[in-house]
């Protein structure tokens, strides 16, 4: 009985004390060390344990067992005293571990070695596991090789996880999402093209999306699993991600809807990628709203989806107000297909939207006709740096026109190398072809296109001192482009976006085809030769010298969402139009033109006529009460009429009240937009609309039955008031130390002159109207003049009344002549007469405003020929004619063809037959000299 009590005592005291040899001496060691106090009865109750356990446990050991194991106990008195000599050992993943540089990996293999001792170490004393441990325990648990995940790298940023195109899959992403949870510092994340579907990416996303900043995830199947924590996240404030990139996920409509559903509350991402994700028309409502909602999104590409153009269509309606989108990628989709033609939206958004810079259009089926429609639509925008149409008809030249061809190009073969990324310039853009060849599918941004300013200085650079000069470059094919005139100090310039890389060019200055002086020079070894056209004239030049520039990268052309250069894309350069001398018989001046005895300019003294008695109309004093600050605000205003009254005029045209030229509420809150007056917190668009009414109303009393001051319209008395009111709002109410009325009009003068300051009819008048050709022009074709202006000069003439031509009668010749089409609409009717009208002091009990008389209707003529732009006499058959080219011609060119015209469909047969109808200009006509 007695021994099996003995027996069970051993076992239990066995089994109490037993320790692993690794373990054992880790124990001593901290007692020995100080980590555990042994002294006092503790200490003794160890000692003792141990006694009795060591004689418990060599009583059952063979003897060759106890010779094994004083070896051993040899063996641990040694690491005892190896790791008291070197305290630090016991602490591995205490120790600082760098996870970026040569160290990083050193000891990342290190902690792979003492894998072992590390993590007992780390769990008898509580220490948390390194990324370093984590990675590699979790890989042993998964029997997977050890990886280092990105994690561990020998150079980077610390912020920055970047393991594209590793494949790894989702158990070594279960590996990495170990790793992550105890490394959250990192905030840009690159998974692209790692075979990570629905289970991986539902471990790691939930981990990184509330830290991450970007997030790129092409070419993964994440599905729903893993795209719920992105969604969470999103309309939180507390969300941070700036790149969401999704492209090639499989996403579907369904997901992409959820996904657009979740941007619409979401003001932090500013880049988002959902190319290649079959999304089809079906998800166009939400992307428009997400448009419509989202005031952060900059970059959207939907390259490669399903959308056609009825979709298309909706996007670019929620497009045209947007002020934030800078980059669309809508390449590889069918907006030429579905029935609905997307032009006329695409129109409307390349004239009124001015904040895109980057569009990619290219491979969507258009049709012939609908990229024709594009190509005229896009010449009137001039801030899309950036666009492309590869793969449709056409193609963008140098100048970011876009060329149509009659057969579509195929772009297929390089479209997932070409694609655009935001502003970025392109490391190896493809070939464009030959340098002595036209340039095709050219993009500013995308081929890192450089500013460069040419110069021909007379007398320097060569010897030719007078026009025409031209220039022509490699990239253009040689092509001839007119330098036009001279500066003020003699020199013809012109500024280029050029090409990177060797650049050649030349001059052609008295017909000859000659290298600039003045700039580098190449010889070559052989002669080459050039066919150049100038004036319709084709010319075969033997070349072996030309100037040379190497244009190496520099400034991108947007920085921050701003151009770095001043020249604009799609701008026309001059048109050189050979104009035959004739011989001077007399110095012109305007005294002896035919407009001298009847026009009448605007003096100082006119003009303060007409403010004194706007000034009196208007209601200011009714609301300012001070005197001192009354004398102060109409002292500053009559300094700033003249602008204030063109920029009413051209306002007033815009959307007159009948005959009566006023500024309706859209017109007026256009102004008020174009000033940056609206913040959205100092004053809203519905704080305009007040002060508009509050404006019209004031004055509706005393004037009330006048036809001439129209209800729910300024006329010009109001427009000082109405800026004084507008100041009150924008820098008075709600300030804290609210400056004074007089303070605050100086504010609001100070931010609309810049603007309002680019109104200024008599400008166009002194440089293009009031010159010696016009004046011959309109003393040549009097006859025509009178004769139309007799004519149409009848219909609101009371008895005994001279004659007058209404605003219906000059809309009515324009009809008659068949004036109207794209370029030419009824508007720009209502400007020329409103700006042609001599100034009229009293606007309010006069009917003189609204009665043009000859000389007026003269200058009316001249300003619809400007707009409507006839090609020139005997010009018509040298070319096709663009509306930029016929518009860029001189005035006296325009009007003496409008003249002609008229002739041809404003006068009766029997009238046409005493007019001889000139078929070459007049000054193409040299004429002989009197001997």
């Amino acid at each position: 009985m007695n021994s099996a009590n003995e027996e069970q005592k051993m076992k239990k005291t066995t089994t109490q004390f037993s320790f692993k040899p690794t373990v054992l001496p880790q124990v001593m060691s901290t007692c020995k060390l100080g980590r555990f106090p042994m002294d006092g009865k503790l200490g003794e109750s160890f000692q003792e344990s141990n006694k009795r356990y060591n004689r418990q446990y060599f009583r059952i050991q063979t003897q060759a067992e106890k010779q094994e194991k004083v070896e051993k106990d040899k063996g641990i008195e040694d690491v005892y005293i190896q790791m008291q000599n070197n305290q630090e050992d016991i602490y591995e993943d205490m120790k600082p571990k760098e996870l970026v540089g040569p160290e990083s990996i050193k000891n990342y293999y290190q902690t792979y070695k003492k894998i072992t001792r590390i993590k007992e170490q780390n769990k008898l004393f509580a220490i948390q596991n390194s990324v370093q441990t984590n990675l590699i325990i979790k890989s042993e648990q998964l029997r997977l090789l050890p990886c280092k995940m990105g994690l561990i790298k020998q150079k980077g940023e610390s912020k920055v996880l970047a393991i594209e195109n590793h494949k790894f899959g989702d158990k070594y992403v279960e590996v990495l999402s170990e790793g992550l949870r105890t490394l959250p510092v990192i905030q840009d994340f690159n998974f692209n093209s790692n075979r990570i579907k629905e289970n991986g990416a539902s471990l790691i996303l939930p981990l990184i999306s509330k830290q991450a900043r970007s997030i790129e995830m092409v070419s993964n199947i994440i599905g729903r699993k893993g795209l719920e924590p992105v969604l969470n996240v999103l309309p939180l404030q507390t969300c941070k991600i700036q790149i969401l990139n999704l492209e090639d996920n499989q996403l579907g409509d369904l997901l992409a809807q959820e996904l657009f559903k979740s941007m619409q509350k979401n003001n932090t991402v500013k880049l988002l990628n959902v190319s290649k994700n079959q999304i089809t028309n079906a998800s166009y409502p939400f992307i428009k709203q997400m448009i419509e909602t989202n005031d952060s999104l900059e970059e959207l590409y939907l390259h490669w989806n399903l959308i056609k153009g009825s979709g298309g269509a909706e996007l670019f309606k929620a497009l045209i107000p947007n002020k934030n989108m800078k980059v669309l990628d809508l390449s590889y989709n069918l907006l030429g297909c579905g029935g609905q033609s997307l032009t006329p939206i695409l129109k409307q958004f390349f004239e009124e939207n001015k904040d895109m810079i980057h569009l990619d259009l290219s491979a969507n089926q258009f049709s012939l006709p609908d990229s024709q429609s594009i190509s005229e639509s896009l010449k009137e925008n001039h801030t899309i740096y950036g666009f492309h149409f590869n793969g449709n008809f056409g193609y963008v030249d140098s100048k970011g026109f876009l060329i149509i061809q009659n057969e579509m190009r195929n772009f297929n073969q390089i479209h997932t190398d070409y694609r655009i990324r935001g502003c970025e310039t392109h490391s190896k853009p493809y070939s464009k072809g030959p340098r002595s060849e036209k340039m095709m599918d050219v993009c500013w941004i995308c081929d890192g296109w450089q500013g460069q300013k040419f110069e021909w200085i007379p007398n320097k650079s060569g010897n030719a001192s007078e026009e025409p000069i031209f220039i022509h470059f490699d990239f253009e094919g040689y092509e001839a482009i007119f330098l036009g005139k001279p500066d003020e100090n003699g020199i013809f310039s012109t500024n280029r976006m050029v090409p990177t890389g060797e650049l050649d060019y030349f001059y052609t200055g008295n017909q000859l085809q000659v290298a600039s002086l003045t700039e580098p020079l190449k010889i070559h070894n052989e002669k080459f030769r050039v066919r150049t056209k100038i004036a319709d004239q084709v010319t075969d030049v033997l070349l072996d010298e030309t100037n040379h520039q190497m244009i190496n990268k520099g400034k991108p052309v947007i920085q921050d969402w701003d151009p770095n250069y001043d020249v604009k894309p799609r701008t026309c350069d001059p048109i050189y139009i050979p104009i035959k001398q004739k011989k001077q018989k007399r110095a012109w001046s305007f005294p002896i033109s035919i407009w001298a005895p009847k026009y009448k300019f605007d003096t100082e003294e006119l003009l303060r006529k007409c403010f004194e008695r706007d000034w009196n109309c208007c209601k200011i004093t009714k609301f300012v009460k001070k005197v001192e600050e009354q004398e102060q605000i109409k002292e500053m205003l009559w300094q700033s009429y003249k602008p204030i009254r063109e920029t009413y005029r051209y306002y007033s045209a815009i959307n007159p009240s009948g005959d009566v030229f006023s500024m309706s509420q859209n017109p007026t809150s256009e102004f008020v937009n174009q000033c940056q007056l609206i913040d959205g917190k100092q004053m809203k668009l519905a704080d305009v609309d007040l002060k508009f009414i509050a404006t019209c109303s004031a004055s509706q009393s005393d004037w009330k039955g006048n036809f001439r001051n129209p209800e729910r319209y300024l006329v010009r008395y109001q427009m000082m008031e109405f800026l004084v009111r507008l100041s009150e709002d924008k820098y008075i109410r709600n300030q804290p130390g609210s400056p004074s009325y007089a303070q605050a009009t100086r504010m609001i003068l100070d931010q609309c002159l810049p603007y309002m300051s680019q109104f200024d009819s008599h400008k166009w008048r002194m440089e293009r109207y009031f010159i010696e050709q016009c004046d011959d022009v309109c003393k040549k074709h009097k006859q025509v003049i009178d004769y139309v202006y007799m004519h149409n000069s009848q219909k609101k003439v009371k008895p005994g009344q001279a004659p007058f031509m209404c605003l219906d009668e000059l809309k009515d010749v324009c009809n008659t002549a068949n004036l109207y089409d794209e370029n030419f609409v009824e508007r720009d009717v209502n400007l020329a007469f409103c700006l042609s009208m001599l100034t009229q002091v009293d606007e309010l009990e006069s009917d003189r405003l609204f009665q043009m008389q000859w000389i007026e209707f003269m200058e009316a003529l001249a300003r619809i020929a400007d707009k409507y732009s006839p090609i020139g006499i005997g010009k018509q058959n040298d070319k096709e004619w663009t509306y930029e080219q016929r518009f860029s011609q001189p005035l006296y060119y325009k009007l003496e063809a409008f003249m002609v015209h008229l002739i041809h469909t404003s006068v009766d047969e029997e009238t046409k037959k005493n007019w001889k109808i000139p078929t070459v200009s007049m000054f193409d006509v040299i004429e002989e000299d009197d001997q």
